[in-house]
């Protein structure tokens, strides 16, 4: 009986982490859809310090709920490593979303995995197996037939997203070694605090006074930014990594609709080849990472 009360448990647990992690999903590629929006009137930079300082007054319930203890840390040096990775991955997806069709630079930014097999590999001297190895192989495979080099001419915005993907492999590695000390609330709260100070520092210079229009969406942007974030962090901590992360893909198949839908894009049939060869892979990637760790 006991034991049937625990499995009645875990499938729960399952069921609700997979919820959160399609929730999620949603949230993110919401978000990404409204930068296409945003950017209509702002540039680039302004739209990304935004989405951090619409974040802020989100922080506060859980900064006060906890009377400060969330802002306790002793590595303000990391936390701010982090943020300013966070910084320069948001401005190149965020440049990116805003001038090339939006499915094919999310498929793009999702070779993260593959860049951290690499790392793995040559900068911690992690012993990677020959599969992971081939599933990165081929994800790249995936990025030059979305590119096409000799075929097109390559745009370099596209560069934009893979750029910020390799930046997000060192990310992962600093937010495991934040997680060995930090909570996920003060990690999220340093995050959000460091990149909204930083980013609207290097916006002043081309800052423009929305339109109120524009102001809220870039409002809702900041808020399903967040959302996004708390709802995969519950998912996380509810279930194993093998188990949801390959739920956070369903970005792709979210945006790619919300791009039709809204702005008429529609990828041809070799993008959606290639971005299915790299989520496949890199779904193979993190589920194989997570059962060897």
């Amino acid at each position: 009986m006991i034991k049937n009360k625990n499995a009645s448990n875990d499938l729960n647990r399952a069921i609700w982490a997979a919820s959160y992690m399609v929730c999620g999903a949603a949230s993110l590629a919401f978000n990404h859809s409204l930068v296409r929006t945003v950017a209509q009137e702002l540039h680039p930079l302004e739209i990304s310090a935004l989405r951090f300082l619409w974040a802020l007054p989100l922080m506060l319930p859980f900064i006060v709920s906890g009377r400060g203890s969330a802002l306790r840390t002793k590595r303000h040096g990391l936390h701010f490593v982090t943020a300013l990775l966070t910084v320069i991955m948001t401005v190149f997806f965020f440049i990116a979303l805003s001038n090339m069709p939006m499915a094919e630079a999310t498929a793009l930014n999702f070779t993260a995995p593959l860049f951290t097999t690499i790392i793995a590999a040559f900068f911690l001297k992690e012993k990677v197996k020959l599969a992971r190895w081939m599933a990165t192989a081929i994800g790249f495979i995936g990025v030059l037939v979305i590119l096409r080099p000799g075929f097109l001419d390559i745009n370099l915005v596209s560069i934009f997203p893979i750029m910020g993907a390799f930046l997000l492999a060192f990310w992962f590695i600093c937010v495991k070694s934040l997680s060995s000390t930090e909570t996920t609330t003060t990690i999220t709260i340093y995050q959000t605090m460091w990149a909204a100070l930083v980013l609207t520092i290097v916006a002043i210079p081309l800052w423009t006074v929305p339109s109120w229009g524009i102001l809220i969406y870039s409002a809702a942007m900041g808020c399903l930014g967040t959302m996004g974030i708390v709802f995969t962090s519950k998912a996380f901590a509810l279930a194993e990594a093998s188990l949801v992360a390959p739920l956070d893909y369903l970005r792709l198949p979210f945006i790619a609709l919300i791009a039709f839908l809204t702005f008429g894009e529609i990828p041809d049939g070799i993008s959606i080849i290639g971005a299915l060869i790299i989520t496949m892979s890199a779904i193979y990637i993190v589920r194989k990472a997570a059962i060897e760790d």
